[in-house]
């Protein structure tokens, strides 16, 4: 042997190392560290040589890692295509799609990757038919061992060909299980699984927040000892069915909640997977999907609330109409006795009587009017409003409320308040709306003040103070969230604020809350004086 030539190899140590790598690898190995032990353990059976590892994926876009020892790479390896023979081609069954990637480059002679490296050789990394990198020998100036070399390092290519397919596929599983844990984790679904012997390996986010249970306290227990005392005995066949692989449409359960008490829930059960443990097919696990019935039922109960009050206008507005006319009568008649009276000369007594029953017809009149006028549809054209017009309309509404109450009313009209464009029927809806919940707030007695004025820049401000409790800072910030009310059961739906608020923004203003000067709450609305970019509901898109 020349004294040039590098030492040849020697197949006893190349089989002894495999087996040793073999022992040593494992899926936990980066990528890094793997083909770092492959190199080492190269470099030691084919000393003198120079080696290269490029590791890619020719189905994607990204570039080469590139590992290397005894030589120096040429710049931009990493994004070159990588060349292969046609003949490694058909050795490896690599497949056609792979070989067919804008990646690779099929050719007779080798594509040194070292710079001043004309010989060599490059073995594909191929497992399954897919290839995973390239693997390059080079030699010094006058040396090339091809022959002698390639043989011996085609089993450890190979060997390193199978590392790096379960590298990536350990990675990719790892992804994998990373990705549906954060899919079960914040899943909009209360989630459960259940391995075969009851105990509770998986539930989510959803579950703990629903039940005030910590993860701790639910994973790892058995399933049975969760369930209440009243159900066990009617939810343990329905998981027992689950788990012998019969899948669980719509199973309603009433679980605990340290935050709510017990909250009702209905389910769908389905097995993972499926084992025989004697003569029976057992699944491996059960998984439960559950959503809180809690909340639909809440909200279809508000639904047919909402169809009663509907109800409710439409015969109000029959009723309304039905005393139109006798209204109309009395109130006509009783100005007649009145006069006649004042005329005669009657006791004053009499006379006084006469009056209030000319005034409280005229006020059932008046009220019945305005009930028909709220009771029509809201058109949904922009005019130009006289905000002040509109305060007045709408306590000339509430007046009712406020005499029942003896509610004392003050209004503050700032007389050169300007127009401003806005629907006038919803302006109304939350003038009453605001007024209502000032008139519940101090009912008893009290003081419900309404003010209006300009506000800052090209804006005017109307302002519903009362004298009421107020408003705390943790209701303030939920006040205009649907379905939340701070008033008892009965008395409020939880929709009137998020209307208004809803309204108002649709009018491009605002509406706040804060404490008024009486010591209750004040609302104060913000609405523009420019039309900007205001549209009827009937126009946006």
């Amino acid at each position: 042997m020349s004294p040039l030539q590098p030492p040849l190899p020697d197949l006893a140590a190349v089989a002894t190392a495999m087996l040793e790598l073999g022992r040593d690898l494992h899926l936990e190995l980066t990528e890094a560290e793997l083909s770092d032990r492959f190199l080492t353990t190269l470099a030691q059976l084919f000393p003198a040589r120079r080696i290269a590892l490029r590791v890619l994926d020719p189905r994607t876009r990204e570039p080469a890692r590139v590992y290397a020892l005894g030589g120096d790479l040429r710049p931009g390896l990493e994004s070159d295509r990588v060349t292969i023979k046609e003949s490694s081609v058909q050795k490896t069954r690599l497949k056609t799609a792979v070989a067919a990637s804008a990646r690779l480059r099929l050719d007779s002679r080798w594509d040194s990757p070292f710079s001043h490296v004309a010989a060599g050789f490059a073995v594909p990394l191929v497992a399954s038919g897919e290839l995973y990198g390239l693997l390059d020998i080079g030699y010094a100036l006058g040396q090339d061992l091809t022959e002698v070399d390639e043989p011996l390092v085609l089993p450890v290519a190979n060997q390193l060909a199978l590392a790096l397919r379960n590298q990536r596929l350990w990675r990719d599983a790892q992804g994998l299980r990373d990705f549906q844990t954060r899919l079960i984790e914040h899943a909009n679904a209360l989630i459960v699984g259940v391995d075969r012997s009851w105990r509770v390996t998986v539930c989510n986010r959803a579950l703990l927040e629903l039940t005030g249970f910590r993860r701790d306290e639910v994973v790892g227990q058995d399933l049975r000892d969760l369930l209440p005392d009243d159900q066990r005995a009617r939810l343990t066949p329905v998981f027992a069915a689950a788990m012998r692989g019969h899948t669980q449409d719509a199973v309603e359960a009433v679980i605990p909640s340290r935050h709510r008490g017990r909250v009702r829930t209905v389910w769908a059960l389905a097995a993972i997977g499926q084992d025989r443990v004697g003569e029976q097919p057992t699944a491996e696990a059960v998984v439960a999907i559950g959503q809180d019935q809690t909340r639909l039922r809440e909200l279809q109960d508000q639904v047919i609330q909402a169809e009663r009050l509907a109800t409710l206008g439409q015969l109000a507005a029959g009723v309304v109409h039905e005393l139109n006319n006798p209204l109309t009568s009395i109130s006509v008649y009783a100005e007649y006795l009145l006069r006649k009276a004042e005329r005669a000369g009657s006791d004053p007594g009499d006379v006084e009587k006469l009056a209030r029953i000319g005034q409280s017809a005229q006020r059932i009149l008046r009220f019945a009017r305005e009930l028909v006028q709220y009771a029509k549809p809201v058109g949904d054209e922009i005019d130009v409003v006289d905000l002040n017009a509109v305060v007045r309309q709408s306590l000339s509404f509430c007046e009712h409320l406020f005499d029942r109450g003896g509610i004392q009313v003050g209004v503050e009209l700032e007389p050169t308040l300007p127009p401003v464009p806005a629907i006038p029927g919803q302006l109304e809806q939350v003038l009453i709306n605001l007024l209502t919940n000032a008139a519940h707030a101090v009912e008893g007695g009290g003081t419900v003040a309404v003010r209006t004025r300009q506000g800052p820049g090209e804006t005017v401000q109307v302002m519903v103070d009362d004298s009421g409790p107020g408003i705390s800072a943790e209701d303030q910030t939920r006040i205009f969230e649907p379905f939340y009310t701070t008033k008892t059961d009965g008395k409020g739906t939880g929709l009137g604020l998020p209307i208004v608020k809803n309204i108002v923004e649709q009018h491009r203003g605002s509406i706040g809350v804060a404490k008024a000067p009486e010591g209750g709450a004040r609302f104060l609305v913000t609405l523009p004086r420019s039309p900007g970019d205001l549209v009827a509901p009937g126009d946006q898109e």
